[in-house]
């Protein structure tokens, strides 16, 4: 659990969103401690209270942000209902972040591509690998259970994990489409729909 998470207050918010903003208009090694205070109308000492350091400041936030959807994704697949229902609602967590911060989102796909060096090292494979495993395995049961036909798991996860992030990415870039719950149960249905089994005519 991030530092901030463990300390709710308006301090703390007001850092990580100074931070935020500096961070992705300047980039993290050229965004002082002295701006991010003064983006928070804070001091230091307060800053480093609440985060112990600039790095702590951005561990606050990509690290709690993905903690944060991790935990979402395993709530979602661990909440009863049929493998359809869970995978939608793992939809929703995935959009209801994305609509929630924004910008948060799209700071965190630069880093993703952006070099190694340009601000602290992040995990990312290491991350995407561990929450498609958990969506995986989620989608494997529901073959086990006749809820899908048999196929390629690896395959299957290419389809859903790129529609999600295809909407996600078109809302990043130009705001549409518009990430709600209901786009989410209708991607997912869209994406499982020749996963299941056929009826057979009587």
């Amino acid at each position: 659990m991030s530092r901030s998470a463990q300390v709710p207050s308006p301090s703390a918010d007001r850092i990580l969103q100074g931070a935020l903003e500096l961070f992705s208009a300047k980039g993290y090694e050229a965004t002082s401690v002295r701006e991010i205070c003064e983006a928070a109308g804070i001091t230091k000492p307060t800053l480093y209270h609440f985060y112990g350091s600039k790095e702590g400041v951005y561990r606050a936030l990509v690290d709690g942000a993905l903690d944060d959807f991790s935990r979402a994704v395993t709530r979602a697949l661990q909440a009863p209902g049929s493998a359809v229902d869970r995978l939608q609602r793992v939809g929703r967590a995935y959009f209801e972040r994305a609509r929630a911060r924004r910008d948060l989102c799209r700071f965190i796909f630069g880093l993703v591509h952006n070099p190694a060096t340009s601000a602290p090292r992040t995990d990312f494979p290491s991350f995407y690998d561990e929450v498609v495993a958990k969506i995986a395995a989620e989608v494997e049961a529901g073959v086990a259970r006749g809820e899908f036909v048999p196929g390629r798991t690896d395959l299957r996860m290419l389809i859903l994990m790129g529609a999600l992030g295809e909407a996600l990415c078109g809302y990043l870039i130009v705001g549409k489409p518009q990430l709600s719950p209901a786009l989410a149960d209708a991607l997912i249905d869209a994406v499982v729909a020749g996963w299941r089994p056929r009826l057979e005519a009587h």
